[in-house]
């Protein structure tokens, strides 16, 4: 991955690697690799060896308080870059829009077994930007509405961003390690005054293997990324303005709570299943939501009648 970076044409950057807790074996590697960097590359080590680290937003928040630079871009240690143009597009786009605050491209997603995932990070919004003029040479420029029905987010490594439009939003939230790039994303994009997306390809997400415990978002329980899911929705929408970006977290917190219910209920914990079908229908109002959530209240009297 620093090996990619090292080789973008644009040259007027700098990297902060923030290791957050690597083991020993991982650390004592460092030396050698450095010996294949410059000094434009920076190693920040946050806690010891082998322990537990603080969380992916608290050692992103370090990187970008130590960023030197007006623009802040992210790749994660387990994605990379494929084009050694990426840099020097964004810089140009930067450069000649003044505006831009955020700026979005495009990447591919492969799985542990090497198949393609998905051919565009963001297909609904290529198909919009499809029936648009270009802004500027490498892309375009999109209304809030755009970006929120394209669907999906920008994942960090597509993701560039003012330091100061970072810094106003008050960084990555703290509170959590789970979707914490979601709530990043749309905090951020309410708070540009101008989104701007290049859909070239110029990276490639590692879809974590489902079968490993070892990737942090795999680390949770499937009902515990639903609940946590849930939570950064409401933690959006309470930080934006834009009534399209709360309207979408509610929308996403509904169809959440909706899994949730019905997981409940098919392992039999009935009364949290009728409890969250009420939360999913108090965000996402729906007739056929409405007409479940009655059907597991009144299964729900009769149990108890039973009893």
């Amino acid at each position: 991955m620093l090996a990619r970076i090292h080789a973008q044409r644009y040259t007027a950057f700098e990297v902060i690697v923030v290791d957050d807790g690597s083991s020993s074996a991982t650390r004592a590697t460092y030396t050698e690799l450095w010996k294949t960097l410059d000094s434009r590359f920076t190693l920040v080590q946050l806690g010891c060896p082998d322990a537990p680290g603080v969380g992916p937003s608290v050692a992103r928040n370090t990187g970008i308080e130590a960023a030197a630079g007006d623009i802040v871009t992210f790749c994660d240690d387990d994605d990379f870059w494929t084009s050694d143009d990426h840099l020097a597009m964004m810089m140009e786009v930067f450069d000649g829009e003044p505006a831009v605050d955020l700026y979005i491209a495009n990447q591919n997603a492969v799985t542990c077994e090497g198949a393609v995932e998905r051919r565009d990070w963001l297909p609904g919004l290529m198909a919009i930007v499809g029936r648009k003029t270009r802004s500027h040479a490498r892309g375009y420029t999109l209304a809030l509405d755009e970006l929120v029905r394209g669907g999906g987010f920008a994942q960090l490594n597509i993701l560039a961003v003012r330091k100061a439009t970072a810094l106003a939003v008050g960084g990555f939230w703290t509170r959590t390690s789970y979707e914490e790039d979601r709530d990043f994303f749309w905090r951020a994009a309410d708070a540009a005054r101008t989104v701007f997306f290049n859909p070239d390809l110029v990276a490639q997400h590692n879809v974590p293997d489902p079968a490993r415990q070892d990737n942090l978002s795999r680390s949770f329980s499937r009902d515990e990324r639903w609940m946590i899911s849930a939570l950064v929705s409401q933690h959006i929408a309470m930080n934006v303005a834009s009534p399209a970006i709360r309207a979408l977290c509610q929308a996403y917190e509904g169809d959440i709570l909706r899994r949730l219910s019905q997981s409940l209920t098919g392992e039999g914990k009935h009364a949290l299943g009728l409890l969250y079908a009420r939360r999913a229908l108090a965000a996402r109002v729906s007739l056929k939501w409405a007409l479940y959530t009655m059907a597991l209240g009144w299964r729900q009297l009769l149990r108890g009648r039973a009893a």
